[in-house]
This record gives structure tokens, sequence and C-alpha cells, in this order.
């Protein structure tokens, strides 16, 4: 398994973020989790945070298929892994996408 924090921000994060987190508890296999939606408030800006445990790249690809749907209207969508890997969806491709899924859910040895 492994675990990683989905980072919404964007003027729509919460919404955003609760539609994410949908698709990823509607899609999930078992011995997977979807935390609840966080949202942190600023001034400027906000970011809905979802806590994810996952195996296997179906959640890379539930989650590059939501984005895909979505990414036209703005928001950022940032993947940490808990390895310390960040990604930005809108600068990898699914395949990159999917190859840090599986490394991440890899012991490392």
């Amino acid at each position: 398994m492994g675990t990683a924090t989905l980072e919404v921000s964007g003027a729509q994060a919460a919404r955003w973020a609760e539609d994410l987190h949908a698709v990823l508890a509607a899609n999930a296999e078992p011995g997977e989790r979807v935390s609840p939606v966080e949202v942190d408030r600023s001034a400027a800006t906000a970011i809905a945070v979802i806590g994810l445990v996952f195996s296997g790249v179906g959640t890379a690809k539930t989650i590059w298929e939501w984005w895909h749907s979505k990414r036209q209207e703005g928001g950022t969508v940032k993947i940490l892994f808990g390895d310390g890997t960040q990604l930005t969806l809108s600068d990898v491709s699914q395949q990159r996408l999917e190859i840090v899924f599986q490394q991440a859910e890899t012991p490392q040895r």
C-alpha cells in the first residue's frame, strides 16, 4: 500500500475536492482509504486536502480521468506521496503518474 495527500487549490477548491473525494471513494479497492476533505482557507486562496491510502495504478487512472474532465476549469491538483515525491497534475502525463503511483506502493529495499 502507498500513501499520498492530494491538495486541490483554486477558486473552486472545496467543490473540486468533494467531487474528487466522491470519485475516489466510489472506485476504492478493498483496503484502500480516502480521508474526508479538509479545507484550509486563507485570505488569498483555499486548499482542500484529501489523504489517500492506495494500492495499484487504478487510483492513478481514476485521478487522471477525473482531472482530464476538470482541467479546463483552472484549478490545481498536487499529489504529495509518502516518500516525498511531489507531482502537479498539469505538469505530468498519465503514464508518468501511473509510474509514480506504482513506485510509491512498492516498498523500497
